[in-house]
């Protein structure tokens, strides 16, 4: 890997640490410079300002949230046995959500999405506010890459009619939503229940596959 690419990512790796415990105003460039190693004036290199860091740390955020690359041949060879397909892709999914990574980017989104609201309630202006309109930074970011997937899985189910007649993206709303509940209420700490969560999220499958199966 270039070293240009090396030190970029570390740049964000840093960044990402500070801001998902602080915000984005808890760390300035000259802290995230420090961490990553690289000279404040070295930095600039590669991020004219924080606000561009912040930037592309929330479209990572958003990139990553899918689970898009966990859409394996394997697994997607299962989808004819659509309830197990399920079940599997729900474990895959939660156990990338429990990654420290994925853990930060969704700390830094609830920081930012409450900040920003409180700043434009307060009609306040500067570099953060700008970062915040151009992002539109809220944990919808997050939820709605996740129900464009399962709006696509829910499609296809439909198409080798396994499932009742629905609009595919209803059915993915209604199942994301409980499973992004389930994620901000376990996977949030350090250490996870895995037996309680695999346990809700069984639950909420079953419940669900009951209520669309043919």
């Amino acid at each position: 890997m270039p070293k240009g690419k090396n030190t970029k990512e570390r740049i964000k790796d840093e960044a990402l640490n500070l801001f998902s415990q602080y915000g984005f105003a808890g760390g300035s460039v000259r802290d995230i410079g420090k961490k990553a190693g690289v000279r404040e004036s070295a930095l600039y290199n590669y991020f004219p300002s924080k606000k561009e860091i912040l930037n592309e740390l929330i479209k990572d955020a958003k990139k990553y949230s899918v689970g898009v690359e966990l859409l394996t041949d394997e697994l997607l060879d299962r989808l004819n046995k659509p309830k197990v397909f399920i079940e599997n892709f729900v474990k895959i999914l939660l156990k990338e959500w429990d990654s420290e990574k994925q853990k930060k980017y969704l700390k830094l989104v609830l920081i930012e999405q409450f900040r920003s609201e409180h700043l434009q309630s307060e009609h306040l202006q500067g570099e953060y506010l700008q970062s915040v309109d151009e992002n539109k930074i809220s944990i919808n970011l997050l939820i709605d890459e996740t129900i464009k997937i399962w709006e696509m899985i829910f499609t296809q189910m439909l198409n080798y009619r396994f499932i009742k007649k629905h609009d595919p993206n209803i059915l993915a709303r209604e199942f994301v939503y409980p499973l992004f509940m389930l994620r901000l209420q376990h996977l949030t700490t350090e250490k996870t229940d895995w037996k309680l969560l695999n346990k809700k999220s069984e639950e909420h499958i079953n419940y669900f596959w009951t209520s669309i199966k043919k």
